[in-house]
């Protein structure tokens, strides 16, 4: 396996899985509360619930508040960002550097950019990752490269070396899998799963996104620990010493949330951000199996 095809935390550990929570999911909780968690209180949450590290998406106006208060709670950092030059690149990678984040997950261009355009952009700017010892892993998003299973399985082809962060809510809306056994949506995911070293935790039904699973055990959910174990499954295999298999339970704010006609959620996100990090749990379990 090539250097940076995933994070690794320069531990001789076993390799493991890290679960994370993004800062974005964090938005107007508590639930329909006219007053939301500060930063520190979420934080505070974060942590206490088991959460090893936060995503976050960040700028120079409030990288130091925002580093300091991780600091605090001894919270990893990852970076996202959603570049559309290599200077963009640069900005986050040397970002990600001062600030010791643990890697770089990118939402790049946008899905009309030519596949060959994009394998040239992303090898740049996985280089420009590289270079400076930082992991840059890109993530299966509508509204960039690539939005779709199809555009992922091109990019594939023309860069075979390409690691994902599968965030497969998108693939599922797109392609309308139902977790159907004809669909047979894993078999024709697994050139995606097997290059994926880094997992969002949202489930789509297929038609929204993003919906609320109750506890976990029914089959929507199940569908997607299935996803979520193929991929880590094929990670393993060629794990070693000191390699970690982050995991981040996102779960939008509004728009992506549903909500009622006054505006109002009706699924508490908190609490169904802690059964994403159970599944994950699970998904990881199986996946030794």
């Amino acid at each position: 396996m090539a250097a940076f095809d995933r994070y690794n935390d320069g531990s001789q550990n076993a390799p493991r899985l890290q679960v994370q929570h993004s800062l974005w999911s964090l938005i107007k909780l508590p639930m329909n509360s006219d007053v939301e968690w500060t930063i520190p209180e979420k934080l505070a949450k974060v942590k206490a619930a088991g959460f090893e590290g936060v995503e976050c998406w960040l700028n120079d106006q409030d990288e130091a508040e925002r580093k300091a208060a991780l600091d605090r709670e001894g919270l990893r950092l990852t970076l996202g960002h959603h570049p559309h030059t290599l200077d963009d690149v640069k900005a986050t990678v040397v970002r990600a550097k001062r600030l010791n984040a643990d890697f770089v997950f990118a939402q790049p261009l946008n899905p009309f950019c030519p596949i060959l355009e994009a394998t040239q952009f992303l090898r740049e700017a996985r280089k420009i990752a590289r270079d400076e010892g930082i992991a840059l892993f890109v993530e299966t998003h509508r509204n960039n490269i690539p939005e779709s299973l199809n555009q992922a399985l091109q990019l594939i082809d023309s860069m075979p070396e390409i690691r994902f962060t599968g965030d497969f809510s998108h693939f599922v809306v797109i392609s309308e899998f139902y977790g159907l056994e004809y669909e047979r949506a894993i078999e024709r995911m697994m050139p995606v799963l097997a290059r994926t070293s880094h997992l969002h935790g949202r489930i789509s039904n297929g038609e929204q996104v993003q919906v609320d699973v109750g506890d976990g055990s029914g089959s929507t959910a199940q569908f997607f620990v299935q996803m979520w174990t193929a991929a880590m499954r094929e990670w393993r295999k060629e794990a070693g010493p000191g390699d970690v298999f982050p995991f981040a339970s996102e779960l939008g704010p509004p728009r992506y949330a549903i909500t009622l006609p006054d505006g109002k959620e009706f699924s508490d996100r908190w609490e169904q951000s802690l059964v994403m990090k159970r599944l994950a749990e699970q998904a990881w379990e199986q996946s030794s199996l």
